[in-house]
């Protein structure tokens, strides 16, 4: 993330004001604030400040940069301190000197005569400075006290994160990049795309599985497109090393996502279920691969695998029945758990849950495995609080997936909102 030109700080500044010195308070708000004690320039000062503003106002004010430079080493306090800032700042401006203006920020903020409606602005741009230096510490301290003193601007809050990763701190940096994500949210709404994706991002580094599950969930949930969707559950897919089972569960999610584009996550989907193990839910996914352009019909891999599980599949679909029977009689929940995972492949959902629902009852099997399948199942009839209730009984290392599948499903069940405005980029990590 890039910290704002110097160029781009001095048009703010000059915007909010801070480059204009008033040394002394008018007659017209001597009037209107009568009890209020005026600051006033020294009289020790005040001669080198007026030979400076009549250097400044030069065609060429380059010969005022030493008298400048000679003011701000000088043992001022107060209202003095404050002006001879304030003339750094202005100069630095005119003779696009970032350091002098550097000077003249930390000079003005030293004073504590800042006034209190520049002083965000100022603490910020001293933070910049900072940050532009890779002073990170100190660009930190100065970010904090504007964030405390309202600034909102700029994305301060993600700078601060963004030092933090500058610096290899990356699970400090996910916690104030969450944070920034909070206080973007409470200003405007929401807080840009690609802080989600920073997010996720830096959390793979980690090799911390859950803590890459849980920022990827954050960027789907926030901004939950198809795109977002293959982006979040490859992340997490990548980072979690999920064995074939709990990899056909979410892929299951990235088909109903709108999540799946390649050819090779078609290709992954059917290796996963298996041409005989779950031969109708093969034939199902490469041929809806097919109907989008997504796969193509003539490679070897598509035409023998097709070939296998279209031959599988009467055979498979002859002996379901007979496994029902089989599964109601069994002393454990094993031939019931193989049996909804094949109706499930057949999307013969309402069998599919009767045939988890048996293997759990009866025990003896991998209970987070069915329960998973159920919450599919249920979500297939588009009962999303029951597929809601299974997938929360999902315990052990396939949780992450079901949590994934239970934001999937607050997104389908939620009222159709107005759309939101876009939020505006943030800069790219430099």
């Amino acid at each position: 993330m890039r910290f704002l030109s110097h160029f781009s700080m001095a048009v703010a500044l000059a915007a909010a004001g801070t480059l204009t010195i008033t040394a002394l308070p008018s007659e017209a708000q001597a009037q209107k604030k009568k009890k209020e004690k005026k600051p006033k320039l020294s009289k020790e000062i005040t001669p080198q400040v007026a030979a400076i503003q009549k250097a400044m106002a030069e065609e060429d004010p380059s010969p005022a940069k030493p008298m400048v430079e000679a003011l701000l080493a000088g043992p001022w306090t107060g209202y003095d301190q404050f002006v001879a800032g304030q003339l750094a700042i202005q100069l630095g401006g005119k003779l696009k000197d970032t350091s002098l203006q550097e000077q003249g920020i930390k000079t003005s903020l030293a004073s504590g005569q800042t006034p209190a409606e520049q002083a965000p602005v100022f603490n910020f741009y001293a933070g910049n400075f900072a940050y532009g230096a890779e002073r990170w510490a100190e660009a930190r301290q100065y970010f904090e006290t504007a964030i405390g003193l309202g600034y909102r601007q700029n994305n301060v809050a993600a700078l601060i994160a963004e030092s933090y990763f500058k610096e290899n701190n990356l699970p400090q940096g996910l916690t104030a990049l969450d944070r920034a994500i909070s206080i973007e949210k409470e200003a405007n709404g929401q807080a840009s795309e690609e802080w989600y994706r920073r997010g996720a991002g830096v959390a793979m580094r980690t090799n911390q599985p859950a803590l890459a599950a849980e920022w990827t969930y954050k960027l789907a949930e926030a901004y939950p497109t198809g795109e977002n969707w293959r982006a979040a559950l490859s992340v997490y897919r990548d980072s979690a090393k999920l064995d074939d089972q709990q990899n056909l569960e979410l892929m299951r999610l990235m088909r109903k996502a709108d999540a799946m584009v390649s050819e090779r996550d078609y290709f992954e989907y059917a290796d996963a279920a298996g041409p005989r193990k779950l031969p109708g839910e093969v034939v199902s996914v490469l041929e809806e691969g097919i109907a989008k352009g997504a796969v193509r019909e003539a490679t070897s891999y598509t035409k023998d695998t097709l070939s296998l599980a279209r031959g599988s599949i009467s055979a498979d679909k002859a002996s379901l029945p007979a496994s029902e029977r089989d599964a109601s009689r069994s002393a454990n929940g094993k031939i019931a758990l193989a049996t909804g995972d094949a109706y499930l492949g057949y999307a013969d959902y309402q069998k599919a849950v009767s045939m988890y629902e048996t293997a759990i009852a009866k025990g003896g099997i991998d209970t987070a495995r069915a329960q998973m399948g159920k919450g599919i199942a249920l979500a297939g009839q588009k009962d999303w609080a029951g597929a809601k209730q299974a997938f929360s009984n999902v315990t052990g290392p396939r949780q992450s997936v079901a949590e994934f599948w239970n934001l999937w499903i607050d997104q389908q069940s939620a009222p159709a909102a107005a759309t939101a405005p876009a939020a505006e980029p943030s800069p790219t990590a430099s």
